[in-house]
């Protein structure tokens, strides 16, 4: 196993200077330490397509440059990589954790395809890469070869395992009193009926949803990250006289921000569009979201029609009843913080992911709600 300190070290012993990225917990210990690192300045990005571009530029301008992402989100970089990255030759460290590497477990089948692919793919469009495992080469050899591709010109991809970087250690002092994700949900599923969809956006929010209260209406999304605002616009937009509930997190919702313009545009006033902002990516080790954002301004700039806010417990949930009565669609942020759902047990640990979407489907086109569509005209 490789230190953290050795780690960033081996980065900058290869002439890296500027490192941006998108958290993931193989990197947890490592993005703890890298602010204080002499010789390497990190710039946190919205999506890995951004943090691909940022460094792309970074080296442009003579500064050798890295990306520190995982392999769920090889998808969003693969536009960066292939338009600029390759036809430019523009010499970027890819560092990619590797979920579902080997093979996924039982309760991570989001990461199963992507575990599997990315080798041939690499290979496919003839760019190097190395492999940095637990029990593997000495973390300088691994990267000494990336650097030779480097300097030749070509980006490099430096694929991460499990266990090969020491994790950072546990928080160590009680989160600050607050809004959690658990009490959000909690408060939102008071308030619904049982068949009035609520779709949920990866990390500690889904964990928080089913352990609430597992439901043919909720729709658990543990990969997909920053996309279920846009997966609740399409069964809002399907089901114009269904209210439609989508739960979402600050990190999340920067990922794909451009959402936000597609809602508006679209205008369902049954969609209800909440985002949880604690400032940080809870499930991957606490790391702080690129910028505060005003959620509610870029919401009501977009389009929506109804913008509110709720920064304590007290007002909460009087706040969540207005954003379920209001004409949508609505964005409501709610500021929280740490400590909801951590280390709770995640929905595909007792559902497999392909019935939570047969059951969601049957929940949305069942003779019960097209009864309830029926009444309500």
């Amino acid at each position: 196993m490789t230190s953290a300190t050795a780690f960033l070290d081996a980065l900058a012993g290869i002439g890296v200077r500027f490192v941006s990225g998108v958290p993931c917990s193989y990197f947890s210990a490592p993005l703890q330490l890298i602010d204080t690192h002499p010789d390497l300045t990190y710039v946190p990005a919205a999506n890995e397509g951004g943090a691909l571009a940022a460094a792309a530029g970074a080296q442009l301008a003579g500064t050798g440059s890295a990306v520190l992402i995982q392999n769920s989100g090889f998808g969003n970089l693969i536009n960066p990589l292939t338009s600029l990255l390759l036809p430019y030759r523009i010499p970027v460290l890819i560092v990619m954790s590797m979920r579902g590497w080997p093979s996924a477990t039982a309760g991570e089948p989001q990461h199963r395809i992507m575990g599997q692919v990315i080798p041939s793919w690499l290979r496919t469009i003839d760019v190097p890469f190395a492999e940095l495992t637990a029990g593997g080469p000495r973390v300088t050899d691994v990267f000494d070869r990336a650097g030779q591709h480097l300097q030749q010109g070509d980006p490099v991809v430096l694929l991460v395992g499990k266990g090969a970087i020491e994790a950072a250690p546990a928080p160590g002092t009680a989160p600050p009193p607050g809004i959690t994700s658990t009490t959000l949900v909690t408060t939102v599923l008071e308030q619904l009926r049982s068949d009035e969809p609520v779709l949920s956006t990866t990390g500690y929010l889904s964990r928080a949803l089913f352990q609430a209260g597992d439901r043919p209406g909720n729709f658990y999304m543990q990969g997909s990250m920053g996309h279920v605002a846009a997966v609740a616009l399409g069964v809002a937009l399907r089901h114009p006289t269904q209210r439609v509930v989508a739960l979402d997190g600050d990190g999340a919702a920067l990922m794909h921000l451009g959402t936000f313009a597609a809602v508006g545009g679209a205008a369902p006033s049954n969609l209800v569009h909440i985002v949880f902002d604690n400032g940080g990516y809870e499930s991957t080790g606490g790391q702080p979201v690129p910028a505060t954002v005003d959620f509610a301004a870029v919401a009501a700039a977009c389009g929506y029609r109804t913008t509110l806010t709720a920064s304590d417990q007290d007002g909460l949930r009087d706040t969540v009843t207005h954003a379920l009565s209001a004409p949508g669609p609505v964005l409501l942020t709610v500021r929280g913080v740490p400590g909801g759902a951590a280390g709770g047990t995640r929905a595909s640990e007792g559902i497999t992911v392909d019935a939570i979407a047969t059951r969601f489907q049957a929940q949305l086109t069942g003779p019960a709600l097209h009864h309830s569509q029926r009444s309500d005209r």
